[in-house]
This record gives structure tokens, C-alpha cells and sequence, in this order.
């Protein structure tokens, strides 16, 4: 299990070092873009991404469990003069927050991938159960693997068997960026983009 707490007491946040309006325009863009509506940041660290849709006129709910991440998202979404409902609590625990389902889009990048298996069920069954019928779901993760520091990652037949037959999976593509650090850029990151079924 990665020890978030600490990486952001220390100030080594890698997974939040990408081009996040770049990240977020195929969604906004062409015949399959999505209108906002609300959006469930699953371990939002510092808010760039809800911060982001928030500008783009999402109603954003951003979960995290490290103090520290959430006071830099909550200023910067102050800096930006936008509004996002910031929660603290554990994503392992998603479906005991209190939330109300009904989210249009979920979204994790890279959170799910660093917790230990039980966490990884608690957080699927939460993204399931809060997500509406028809819902979209964007999981960026590393390619399964042991490594050191970084998270043991999922492949694809590990992200379908933890969401189960309730999510289809519409593609998985290369998260690789030119100036990604090598450890990061050899754990080979993919985006899968999946979509909620009706029931």
C-alpha cells in the first residue's frame, strides 16, 4: 500500500505531474463529448482535476484522506474562484461517506492502484454504487508489476474483475507523455475509460 500521507508530507506527488486540461478534452470534444453535470473525484490530492472541471461548470465532489493535499486543493480552488464539495475520508470507504449518488462522471488518477486489496473493493463497490446508470469512468493506473515505491498498478483484466459486470469497458490507451520520469514512464500508466451500465 503506498503511504500517501507521507509522499505529500515530503511533497513527492508524481501522479499529480500531467497536462490536466490536455488529459480532459477528448471528453469535451467531438461527437462524444459529455455535458457537465456532476463529477466524483476519487483521491483528488491537491485538486487540479476538480478544480479543472469546476472552471468547465461541473458540480465537482472531491474525496482525499491526506489533511495536507486537501488544504493545497482547497486554496487552490480559491485562487481559481470556483466552488468544489471537498470531503475527507477514506476512498477504501466510499460507499460510507454520506455521499449522493447520481454522478455523471468518476474519476480516479492513480488513486485505487496504491491500495491494498479489501481498500481496492471498498472503492469499487462505492464508485458503483454512486455513479448513475449510463455514468462514464476514467481510471488511469500503472501496468501490474512489483516495484518499490511505486503502486503494484492494475491491467485491464484486473480493473474489469474489481468493477464487475456492472461496467463495460469502451478502451485502454497509452498514459505515457514524453518528460515523464523513466521509473514512471517504464511502469507503462494506461487510461481506461469505462461506462456504467443501465442497471
Amino acid at each position: 500500500m503506498i503511504p500517501y500521507r507521507l509522499m505529500y508530507a515530503l511533497g513527492f506527488a508524481p501522479w499529480e505531474r500531467r497536462d490536466v486540461p490536455e488529459l480532459w478534452r477528448p471528453l469535451f470534444e467531438g461527437t462524444d463529448a459529455i455535458e457537465p453535470g456532476r463529477a466524483l473525484d476519487i483521491g483528488c490530492g491537491s485538486g487540479p482535476d476538480a478544480v479543472h472541471l469546476a472552471g468547465r461548470g461541473w458540480d465537482v465532489t472531491a474525496v482525499d484522506v491526506v489533511d495536507k493535499a486537501l488544504d493545497r486543493a482547497r486554496q487552490r480552488a480559491v485562487e481559481e474562484g470556483v466552488k468544489v464539495r471537498w470531503v475527507k475520508g477514506s476512498v477504501g470507504k466510499l460507499g460510507r461517506l454520506g455521499l449522493e449518488p447520481g454522478y455523471r462522471l468518476v474519476y480516479d488518477f492513480g488513486c485505487i492502484q496504491g491500495l491494498s486489496d479489501p481498500e481496492r473493493r471498498g472503492a469499487a463497490s462505492g464508485m458503483t454504487e454512486l455513479a448513475a446508470p449510463g455514468a462514464r469512468l476514467l481510471l488511469l493506473a500503472f501496468k501490474a508489476g512489483r516495484r518499490l515505491v511505486l503502486p503494484r498498478g492494475m491491467d485491464t483484466e484486473d480493473v474489469l474483475t474489481l468493477l464487475g459486470d456492472r461496467w463495460e469497458l469502451e478502451r485502454a490507451e497509452s498514459a505515457v507523455i514524453a518528460d515523464m520520469p523513466p521509473p514512471v514512464r517504464r511502469a507503462e500508466p494506461t487510461l481506461f475509460r469505462l461506462r456504467r451500465g443501465a442497471s
